[in-house]
Protein backbone atom coordinates (compact mmCIF):
# COMPACT_ATOMS: atom_id res chain seq x y z
CA UNK A 1 0.00 0.00 0.00
CA UNK A 2 2.80 2.39 0.83
CA UNK A 3 5.82 2.60 -1.43
CA UNK A 4 8.95 4.70 -1.47
CA UNK A 5 10.71 5.91 -4.57
CA UNK A 6 12.88 8.86 -5.54
CA UNK A 7 12.14 11.29 -8.34
CA UNK A 8 13.31 14.65 -9.63
CA UNK A 9 11.03 17.66 -9.75
CA UNK A 10 11.98 20.74 -11.77
CA UNK A 11 10.14 24.02 -11.27
CA UNK A 12 10.55 27.55 -12.53
CA UNK A 13 9.02 30.16 -10.25
CA UNK A 14 8.85 33.85 -11.00
CA UNK A 15 10.00 35.56 -7.81
CA UNK A 16 7.65 38.49 -8.27
CA UNK A 17 4.56 36.24 -8.41
CA UNK A 18 5.63 34.29 -5.31
CA UNK A 19 5.94 37.49 -3.29
CA UNK A 20 2.37 38.55 -4.06
CA UNK A 21 0.64 35.19 -3.68
CA UNK A 22 -1.05 33.69 -0.62
CA UNK A 23 1.73 31.11 -0.37
CA UNK A 24 4.82 32.05 1.63
CA UNK A 25 8.04 30.07 1.24
CA UNK A 26 10.46 29.55 4.13
CA UNK A 27 13.91 28.22 3.30
CA UNK A 28 16.71 28.04 5.82
CA UNK A 29 19.12 28.32 2.88
CA UNK A 30 17.66 31.58 1.63
CA UNK A 31 15.60 30.25 -1.29
CA UNK A 32 12.30 31.73 -0.08
CA UNK A 33 10.94 34.97 1.31
CA UNK A 34 12.02 34.08 4.86
CA UNK A 35 14.70 32.00 6.55
CA UNK A 36 12.86 31.68 9.89
CA UNK A 37 9.39 30.20 10.37
CA UNK A 38 8.27 32.74 12.98
CA UNK A 39 9.14 35.64 10.68
CA UNK A 40 6.88 34.11 8.04
CA UNK A 41 4.04 33.66 10.56
CA UNK A 42 4.38 37.26 11.74
CA UNK A 43 4.11 38.48 8.15
CA UNK A 44 1.22 36.21 7.14
CA UNK A 45 -2.50 36.84 7.17
CA UNK A 46 -5.59 34.70 7.69
CA UNK A 47 -5.93 32.05 4.99
CA UNK A 48 -2.27 32.04 3.94
CA UNK A 49 -0.24 28.88 3.47
CA UNK A 50 3.35 28.84 4.70
CA UNK A 51 5.42 26.13 3.03
CA UNK A 52 8.63 25.27 4.85
CA UNK A 53 11.43 23.70 2.85
CA UNK A 54 13.76 21.04 4.28
CA UNK A 55 16.04 21.97 7.13
CA UNK A 56 16.39 22.01 10.89
CA UNK A 57 14.77 25.16 12.24
CA UNK A 58 16.05 25.88 15.73
CA UNK A 59 13.47 28.30 17.02
CA UNK A 60 10.32 28.55 19.12
CA UNK A 61 7.27 29.33 17.00
CA UNK A 62 3.81 30.65 17.88
CA UNK A 63 0.93 29.88 15.50
CA UNK A 64 -1.75 32.39 16.50
CA UNK A 65 -3.50 32.94 13.15
CA UNK A 66 -5.80 30.84 10.96
CA UNK A 67 -3.05 29.79 8.57
CA UNK A 68 -1.68 26.48 7.28
CA UNK A 69 1.93 25.78 8.24
CA UNK A 70 3.13 22.95 6.03
CA UNK A 71 6.49 21.19 6.25
CA UNK A 72 8.23 19.11 3.62
CA UNK A 73 7.84 15.85 5.53
CA UNK A 74 8.93 14.91 9.05
CA UNK A 75 11.99 13.18 7.63
CA UNK A 76 13.63 16.44 6.61
CA UNK A 77 11.70 19.37 8.13
CA UNK A 78 12.46 19.69 11.84
CA UNK A 79 11.45 22.28 14.42
CA UNK A 80 13.55 22.00 17.56
CA UNK A 81 14.65 24.21 20.42
CA UNK A 82 15.73 24.35 24.02
CA UNK A 83 12.51 26.21 24.82
CA UNK A 84 9.52 24.84 26.71
CA UNK A 85 7.66 24.34 24.38
CA UNK A 86 9.10 24.45 20.86
CA UNK A 87 5.68 25.09 19.26
CA UNK A 88 2.74 27.12 20.63
CA UNK A 89 -0.53 26.78 18.74
CA UNK A 90 -3.87 28.46 19.44
CA UNK A 91 -5.24 28.73 15.87
CA UNK A 92 -4.53 27.37 12.41
CA UNK A 93 -3.07 24.05 11.29
CA UNK A 94 0.42 22.56 11.30
CA UNK A 95 1.30 19.37 9.41
CA UNK A 96 4.21 17.36 8.01
CA UNK A 97 6.89 18.31 10.54
CA UNK A 98 9.16 16.65 13.05
CA UNK A 99 8.90 18.58 16.34
CA UNK A 100 11.20 18.15 19.33
CA UNK A 101 12.32 20.04 22.41
CA UNK A 102 15.36 19.43 24.56
CA UNK A 103 14.04 22.05 27.00
CA UNK A 104 10.58 20.65 27.76
CA UNK A 105 7.33 19.98 25.88
CA UNK A 106 7.08 19.74 22.12
CA UNK A 107 3.77 21.57 21.65
CA UNK A 108 1.63 23.77 23.92
CA UNK A 109 -1.91 23.61 22.51
CA UNK A 110 -4.84 25.88 23.29
CA UNK A 111 -6.60 25.45 19.93
CA UNK A 112 -5.88 24.74 16.29
CA UNK A 113 -4.99 21.47 14.58
CA UNK A 114 -1.88 19.29 14.50
CA UNK A 115 -2.04 16.76 11.67
CA UNK A 116 0.42 14.18 10.36
CA UNK A 117 3.36 15.33 12.46
CA UNK A 118 5.97 13.37 14.40
CA UNK A 119 6.65 14.74 17.87
CA UNK A 120 9.83 12.97 18.85
CA UNK A 121 12.57 13.36 21.43
CA UNK A 122 11.00 15.83 23.87
CA UNK A 123 12.44 16.03 27.37
CA UNK A 124 8.93 16.89 28.62
CA UNK A 125 5.62 15.80 27.12
CA UNK A 126 4.85 15.64 23.43
CA UNK A 127 1.72 17.82 23.51
CA UNK A 128 0.46 19.74 26.55
CA UNK A 129 -3.06 21.19 26.73
CA UNK A 130 -2.92 24.90 27.49
CA UNK A 131 -4.52 26.79 30.37
CA UNK A 132 -7.05 28.49 28.12
CA UNK A 133 -8.45 28.30 24.65
CA UNK A 134 -11.02 26.43 22.66
CA UNK A 135 -10.93 23.02 21.01
CA UNK A 136 -7.80 21.40 19.62
CA UNK A 137 -7.50 18.53 17.15
CA UNK A 138 -4.59 16.08 16.92
CA UNK A 139 -4.87 13.56 14.08
CA UNK A 140 -2.54 10.97 12.57
CA UNK A 141 0.44 12.01 14.65
CA UNK A 142 3.24 9.94 16.16
CA UNK A 143 4.45 10.91 19.63
CA UNK A 144 7.58 9.02 20.65
CA UNK A 145 10.61 9.17 22.93
CA UNK A 146 9.14 11.66 25.38
CA UNK A 147 10.20 12.24 28.96
CA UNK A 148 6.76 13.09 30.37
CA UNK A 149 3.47 12.01 28.78
CA UNK A 150 2.62 11.69 25.10
CA UNK A 151 -0.40 14.02 25.21
CA UNK A 152 -1.53 15.50 28.53
CA UNK A 153 -4.31 17.91 29.47
CA UNK A 154 -3.94 20.83 31.84
CA UNK A 155 -5.06 20.56 35.45
CA UNK A 156 -7.95 22.98 35.10
CA UNK A 157 -10.14 24.74 32.56
CA UNK A 158 -8.10 24.58 29.41
CA UNK A 159 -8.10 23.35 25.84
CA UNK A 160 -10.24 20.31 25.03
CA UNK A 161 -8.21 18.09 22.69
CA UNK A 162 -9.76 15.51 20.35
CA UNK A 163 -7.25 12.83 19.33
CA UNK A 164 -7.78 10.41 16.43
CA UNK A 165 -5.55 7.95 14.57
CA UNK A 166 -2.49 8.73 16.68
CA UNK A 167 0.36 6.59 18.04
CA UNK A 168 1.77 7.66 21.41
CA UNK A 169 4.29 5.09 22.59
CA UNK A 170 7.30 5.30 24.89
CA UNK A 171 8.32 2.47 27.21
CA UNK A 172 7.13 3.03 30.78
CA UNK A 173 5.25 6.26 29.94
CA UNK A 174 1.54 7.07 29.57
CA UNK A 175 0.41 7.79 26.03
CA UNK A 176 -2.64 9.96 26.81
CA UNK A 177 -3.41 11.44 30.23
CA UNK A 178 -6.36 13.60 31.28
CA UNK A 179 -4.47 15.20 34.14
CA UNK A 180 -7.34 16.71 36.14
CA UNK A 181 -9.32 13.52 36.51
CA UNK A 182 -12.86 12.50 35.69
CA UNK A 183 -14.46 15.75 36.91
CA UNK A 184 -12.90 17.80 34.13
CA UNK A 185 -11.57 15.43 31.48
CA UNK A 186 -9.98 17.40 28.65
CA UNK A 187 -8.89 14.60 26.30
CA UNK A 188 -11.04 12.57 23.90
CA UNK A 189 -9.11 9.67 22.39
CA UNK A 190 -10.31 7.27 19.69
CA UNK A 191 -8.72 4.88 17.19
CA UNK A 192 -5.26 5.47 18.63
CA UNK A 193 -2.38 3.39 19.96
CA UNK A 194 -0.98 3.94 23.46
CA UNK A 195 -1.98 3.70 27.10
CA UNK A 196 -4.76 5.97 28.37
CA UNK A 197 -5.70 7.41 31.75
CA UNK A 198 -8.66 9.70 32.60
CA UNK A 199 -9.78 10.21 29.00
CA UNK A 200 -13.10 10.32 27.17
CA UNK A 201 -13.91 8.03 24.27
CA UNK A 202 -11.71 4.99 23.91
CA UNK A 203 -13.45 3.59 20.82
CA UNK A 204 -11.01 1.70 18.62
CA UNK A 205 -8.06 2.30 20.94
CA UNK A 206 -5.25 -0.24 21.42
CA UNK A 207 -2.05 -0.38 23.45
CA UNK A 208 0.39 -2.38 21.34
CA UNK A 209 3.78 -2.16 19.70
CA UNK A 210 3.08 -0.26 16.44
CA UNK A 211 5.99 -2.10 14.75
CA UNK A 212 7.73 0.85 13.15
CA UNK A 213 10.23 0.13 10.39
CA UNK A 214 13.02 1.44 12.64
CA UNK A 215 13.67 3.84 15.50
CA UNK A 216 13.80 6.79 13.09
CA UNK A 217 11.52 5.54 10.29
CA UNK A 218 7.91 5.86 11.41
CA UNK A 219 6.37 3.85 8.60
CA UNK A 220 4.41 0.98 10.14
CA UNK A 221 5.01 -2.55 8.90
CA UNK A 222 2.17 -4.35 7.16
CA UNK A 223 1.79 -6.64 10.19
CA UNK A 224 1.35 -3.67 12.53
CA UNK A 225 -1.84 -3.56 14.64
CA UNK A 226 -2.11 0.09 13.51
CA UNK A 227 -2.51 -0.94 9.85
CA UNK A 228 -6.04 -0.19 8.56
CA UNK A 229 -7.09 0.30 12.21
CA UNK A 230 -7.84 4.00 12.20
CA UNK A 231 -11.21 5.74 12.23
CA UNK A 232 -13.37 3.92 9.64
CA UNK A 233 -14.97 7.24 8.65
CA UNK A 234 -11.57 8.31 7.30
CA UNK A 235 -9.57 6.87 4.42
CA UNK A 236 -5.94 6.80 3.39
CA UNK A 237 -5.16 8.50 0.06
CA UNK A 238 -5.27 5.15 -1.76
CA UNK A 239 -8.89 4.62 -0.66
CA UNK A 240 -8.11 1.97 1.95
CA UNK A 241 -9.11 2.15 5.62
CA UNK A 242 -7.10 4.78 7.44
CA UNK A 243 -3.98 3.75 9.32
CA UNK A 244 -2.96 5.09 12.70
CA UNK A 245 0.13 7.28 12.69
CA UNK A 246 1.86 9.73 10.37
CA UNK A 247 1.40 7.72 7.17
CA UNK A 248 -2.38 7.46 7.45
CA UNK A 249 -5.54 9.51 7.06
CA UNK A 250 -6.63 11.93 4.36
CA UNK A 251 -3.76 14.37 5.03
CA UNK A 252 -0.97 11.85 4.54
CA UNK A 253 1.40 13.36 1.93
CA UNK A 254 0.82 11.41 -1.28
CA UNK A 255 2.87 13.61 -3.56
CA UNK A 256 6.64 13.66 -3.26
CA UNK A 257 7.96 14.85 0.08
CA UNK A 258 10.79 17.22 -0.76
CA UNK A 259 14.10 16.36 0.88
CA UNK A 260 16.60 18.45 -1.09
CA UNK A 261 16.29 21.90 -2.70
CA UNK A 262 18.79 23.58 -5.03
CA UNK A 263 18.06 27.18 -6.04
CA UNK A 264 19.84 29.02 -8.85
CA UNK A 265 19.26 32.72 -9.71
CA UNK A 266 18.21 33.27 -13.34
CA UNK A 267 17.70 36.96 -13.98
CA UNK A 268 14.33 37.98 -12.50
CA UNK A 269 13.47 34.34 -11.91
CA UNK A 270 14.71 31.54 -9.69
CA UNK A 271 15.38 28.03 -11.00
CA UNK A 272 14.41 25.51 -8.33
CA UNK A 273 15.49 21.87 -8.51
CA UNK A 274 13.78 19.68 -5.92
CA UNK A 275 14.29 16.02 -5.10
CA UNK A 276 11.35 14.26 -3.50
CA UNK A 277 10.28 10.93 -2.07
CA UNK A 278 6.73 9.63 -2.45
CA UNK A 279 5.08 7.67 0.35
CA UNK A 280 2.48 5.91 -1.78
Amino acid sequence: MKKNFTLLVLMLIAFSSVCHSNTIIVSINGGGQFEHIQNAIDNSKTGDTIKVWPGTYTEQININKNILLEGSGYENTIITSGENPSVIISMGTIKWFMISSYGGDGILMSGGEVKNCVINGCSGSGIYGGNSGGDGIVRNCVIANFGGTGIISNNGSGCYITITNCISITSGKTGYYGYCGYACIKLSVSYSDGSTQNVNGGQGCINSDPIFISSNDFHISQGSPCWDSGNPALQDPDGSLSDMGYFGGPDCPIYPVVYEIITTPNGDNINIEAKGRANY
